[in-house]
């Protein structure tokens, strides 16, 4: 069965001038529809040039400064062990001197025996002087002053010998260590300006600055008045508990062995 569309579809034929329809090879052709345009295709975007980047160059012989300090350290560091190693060896390989004939040489055995009762004497001074100044100071504050000693002792002689005669010569070396590290932050400072200076900071004043902040109605800071001496009058009488006294040379340190 055709469909009742076809049947009318006659109706669509054009027609000429006198109404009539018009024969099929009359008709026009048919019109085609016009094609989309075509878009046409972007244009490829080159992309920025980008320039290299020459390399910062280093001037020759150029050494940062970071390096400088580490080799500078770590020579330092070699040189303290190679001395350390030296003085080491020296005290190894050091041959003990021939005992000298009393009869030939009366003269020559007692300084020879001095100086082996003189070594002696100073190895028990420093042993014990030694332990009382880890005690008091700690050890690292000693090994720091031992080994500032050590740098002292070529450049000042006679440094040394105040050392062996104190009679505490590791206290010794270690007070004189401290008061070059006080000096050395010091500087060229006048000591006074640089007291007065410290205790301005840390809020010390003076007596009369105490008085006119008084008097100025300026509270000063509190200060704490030292205890009162005793009187001899209390003191009980020793009578014949004192202990004696060594005199004479060397007593005082032959007593620390009794």
């Amino acid at each position: 069965m055709t469909d009742e569309n076809d049947k009318l579809s006659f109706l669509d034929q054009p027609r000429d001038d006198n109404g009539k329809f018009a024969s099929r090879s009359e008709q026009p052709a048919p019109v085609e529809a016009p094609a989309p345009p075509v878009s046409a295709a972007p244009e490829p975007v080159a992309p920025p040039v980008v320039e290299p980047v020459a390399p910062v160059q280093v001037p020759p012989g150029y050494i940062p400064t970071a390096a400088l300090l580490d080799e500078r350290e770590k020579r330092q560091k070699y040189e303290r062990e190679l001395e350390d190693f030296k003085r080491k060896y020296e005290e190894a390989t050091r041959k003990p001197p021939e005992p000298m004939d009393p009869l030939a040489d009366p003269e020559g055995f007692e300084r020879q025996l001095n100086e082996r009762l003189g070594k002696a004497e100073w190895d028990a001074i420093t042993r014990i002087s030694l332990g009382f100044a880890v005690k008091a100071h700690g050890a690292d504050t000693v090994k720091a002053a031992e080994d500032w000693v050590r740098e002292q002792a070529s450049t000042r002689p006679g440094f040394v010998d105040e050392i062996r005669q104190s009679t505490d010569p590791y206290d010794f070396v270690v007070r004189a260590h401290k008061r070059h590290m006080a000096m050395s932050k010091i500087g060229d400072e006048d000591p006074d300006s640089w007291a007065a200076k410290w205790a301005e900071q840390n809020g010390y004043v003076k007596a009369g600055q105490a008085n006119l902040a008084a008097a100025s109605g300026q509270t000063p800071s509190p200060t704490i008045a030292a205890p009162p001496r005793p009187s001899l009058a209390s003191a009980p009488s020793a009578g014949n508990n004192s202990p004696k006294v060594p005199m004479g040379p060397g007593a005082a340190f032959d007593g620390l062995f009794k």
